[in-house]
């Protein structure tokens, strides 16, 4: 009788196991993350607002990474919110907002309704395409974001015009690539077997003159030193030249270039190290188009 009467006891006494899952909190008992999150989440909402500087636009964002973190421990210890206060808790979902993340995003773009606002532009989309920013444009007053769309399309069309003519060798494709982009002939050799740098080196430079021909007025007017000197206009190249004593490296950076010799030929002939060499004949190449008044 004692045992049927145990037996009852213990049958009454089980519990059914829930169909949600309960964490203890320490303010509240027992709570499903559900109730949990709507508990918790005033306060920290008002904390990013207020303490954190969260943009209202960000505010949904930062609430969900920092109550998903909330989650994932509940999921791997159910006694993480235990003994925890509802502010703490809080502050739990704050520190794991990623917020500071989120703030540095939005420092590297400007959005455009803050931009109209900023400018009061009254089609600011037309100033912000990327690569058509409102340069000034020789004789261009009221049209250069159209013009400058203008040019952009013919480089693109004369661009896919040589490609088509160059698709089928693979050669001429590095060679396009070198003369359209930042890439050097060097950095393409022997992509091709048997193909080196020199074998890039013309035919990019083949293809740059193409470039220029069908681009037309978009052609370089202005001399470069270099064909100023061949054309008998070296006073101002000497005039530099003299202002460095042979032995300084200056001279050998200047004096190779005007002599038309090459890195390695120049380190060669002046007994300087080609890498250091190289370093002074770009600043030499530089002081060159300053002192002729024209490009490099």
């Amino acid at each position: 009788m004692h045992d049927l009467t145990a037996c009852n006891d213990n049958r009454f006494s089980i519990r059914p196991f829930p169909r949600v899952a309960l964490y203890p909190t320490s303010w509240n008992g027992d709570m499903t993350f559900e109730e949990i999150s709507e508990d918790i989440r005033p306060r920290a909402a008002k904390m990013l607002l207020r303490q954190y500087r969260v943009w209202a636009q960000d505010l949904d964002d930062c609430l969900q990474n920092g109550l998903m973190y909330v989650w994932e421990q509940l999921a791997a210890d159910r006694d993480f919110l235990a003994k925890s206060s509802r502010f703490e808790a809080a502050l739990i979902v704050c520190h794991r907002s990623k917020s500071t993340s989120i703030r540095k995003q939005n420092l590297r773009y400007e959005y455009m309704e803050d931009f109209w606002a900023k400018h009061d532009f009254k089609h600011p989309e037309e100033m912000r395409i990327g690569g058509l920013e409102r340069f000034k444009i020789a004789g261009e007053r009221w049209a250069t974001w159209a013009t400058l769309t203008d040019i952009r399309i013919d480089i693109e069309r004369a661009v896919l015009t040589v490609y088509e003519q160059v698709k089928d060798d693979s050669a001429e494709l590095l060679a396009l690539y070198a003369a359209t982009t930042s890439a050097t002939s060097k950095d393409l050799a022997y992509v091709v077997p048997g193909k080196g740098e020199d074998a890039i080196r013309w035919r990019a430079a083949a293809i740059r003159n193409q470039l220029r021909g069908m681009l037309g007025t978009l052609q370089r007017k202005q001399p470069t030193w270099r064909e100023k000197f061949d054309a008998g206009e070296v006073e101002p190249a000497m005039k530099l030249l003299e202002r460095h004593p042979e032995q300084d490296i200056k001279y050998a950076a200047i004096c190779g270039l005007i002599e038309g010799k090459s890195s390695r030929q120049a380190a060669k002939t002046f007994g300087h190290n080609i890498n250091t060499l190289q370093y002074h004949r770009r600043r030499a190449n530089q002081e060159l188009a300053r002192v002729y008044g024209c490009t490099a």
